[in-house]
């Protein structure tokens, strides 16, 4: 079996060790299980975003969300069954202090509904409560450190085949590999990973109690 011949790394919340440890790495899609997508294609429509308006002071923020609930884009990943690694540490690092990437897109549409006065939209949290008690959580991003990883389970991040620059010696190589995302059809045990611990950013509390009425 040939192995891919540089580490990966993966950003995502101390929060969901837990999940990672019982079910391994990739072995559970907690986005499906926590409905976060049946939450953004109902609270989206409802900002009234149009994408030719470009004046819109979320737009750049909006235009994501929009591909992400129609499906996904080209770059985005949007296909959440399968596990995203980075070539970089910190590459990762930065996934790391939003991630998981929907749940960072649900924080960014209850924020919008806040000061737009939608209320409606962060009330409806409630409905959600795995995804309102991780908005109640301090924030807690980890890289994990991946084991040798088969080429055979190693695609591009929107599913296509490794470019040939990736192997390539040298600045060049390096520098694409720290800036390239990876889709790994395969599931980790929690003993095969190293944590490592990030410094976090600040990001509102999203419970209810910071929805007053």
């Amino acid at each position: 079996m040939t192995m891919f011949q540089h580490t990966l790394w993966h950003g995502t919340s101390a929060h969901l060790l837990p999940l990672i440890e019982e079910h391994g790495l990739g072995g559970r899609n907690v986005m499906s299980d926590w409905r976060v997508m049946d939450f953004l294609r109902w609270a989206f429509p409802q900002l009234g975003f149009d994408d030719q308006n470009y004046a819109d002071p979320d737009y750049g923020d909006l235009l994501a969300i929009q591909a992400a609930a129609r499906g996904g884009a080209a770059g985005m990943n949007f296909i959440y069954g399968d596990v995203y690694a980075a070539g970089g540490y910190d590459k990762a690092a930065n996934y790391a202090r939003t991630a998981p990437e929907l749940l960072s897109f649900v924080r960014t549409v209850v924020e919008i509904a806040h000061r737009r006065k939608l209320t409606t939209i962060p009330d409806e949290l409630a409905s959600y409560p795995q995804i309102e008690n991780f908005f109640s959580l301090d924030p807690a991003p980890v890289v994990l450190k991946l084991p040798p990883i088969p080429m055979s389970s190693l695609r591009s991040e929107d599913g296509g085949d490794l470019p040939i620059d990736l192997f390539a010696d040298g600045p060049v190589g390096a520098a694409l590999l720290s800036q390239f995302a990876f889709r790994i059809d395969a599931t980790i045990p929690m003993n095969e990973l190293e944590v490592l611990t990030v410094t976090p950013v600040n990001q509102p509390n999203l419970t209810a109690a910071a929805y007053p009425s």
